[in-house]
């Protein structure tokens, strides 16, 4: 999503970031859940952020100059209030971390990226999640709640790994099925069509291997989620 300059910001109405495709607050990165955390649309930028960080109000021009919800950072910039330290931290000002790689931005630079549903061997539950192997970083593979995530759930580093399709003894009724394996971990896959299958397979199994995967273009998947949507009201 394009980040408005200062001067810009408030002249003219953002386009939202929909609900679904954010798991944690865009601002300081917890989860949202739909009790304390609930999600809130930024009306400067349109980021998707929590209550605490969006229980802030300044006037926009394209509103007719009224008061609107705005999230910490542009009430900043918009009225220039200095924030507190403790304020700062609340809102993401921290040390970041290998995960805090946004997926949006690792996404639009990526060797491939694509929901797929997953499974560690013996958990025994499937789970739809976003994934993405990085250009910079092509031989990790980052999972992510949704694709507009400030942060991931999950690094995997790739070499040693070895991907083939599941055997009976795995007992998989997902179709388009495959797996990686490494030592003990075993985790399944299952992508939406055949060719996402094949595709997700040999970006895999060239990283295993420690080979860097170069494309001219990134192999991208629709980011349309099937199923209930995940948003809390704005």
């Amino acid at each position: 999503m394009e980040v408005k300059s200062c001067v810009e910001l408030g002249k003219r109405a953002p386009t939202p970031i929909r609900e679904k495709e954010v798991t944690l607050c865009m601002k300081c990165q917890e989860a949202f859940n739909s009790i304390t955390k609930r999600r809130h649309h930024c009306k400067a930028c349109g980021h998707v952020v929590c209550g605490k960080c969006s229980e802030f109000r300044a006037r926009l021009s394209y509103d007719n100059n009224r008061t609107n919800r705005v999230c910490v950072d542009c009430y900043a910039m918009l009225v220039g209030a200095s924030l507190s330290p403790a304020v700062q931290t609340t809102s993401g000002h921290r040390r970041r971390s290998i995960l805090e790689k946004q997926a949006s931005l690792a996404a639009e630079n990526s060797v491939i990226c694509s929901f797929l549903q997953h499974m560690e061997k013996g958990s025994g539950r499937w789970q739809k999640a976003w994934f993405v192997i990085p250009e910079n970083e092509p031989l990790v593979l980052y999972i992510y709640g949704a694709p507009q995530d400030v942060k991931a759930q999950r690094s995997i580093p790739l070499i040693g790994f070895e991907v083939s399709l599941p055997e009976s003894c795995d007992r998989l009724e997902r179709r388009h099925s495959f797996k990686i394996s490494q030592s003990h971990l075993t985790l399944l896959f299952s992508a939406e069509g055949e060719e996402l299958q094949r595709r997700w397979m040999e970006v895999l199994s060239r990283a295993g291997r420690g080979e860097e995967f170069q494309m001219h273009r990134p192999i991208v998947e629709s980011v349309e989620e099937e199923g209930e949507e995940l948003g809390e009201n704005t």
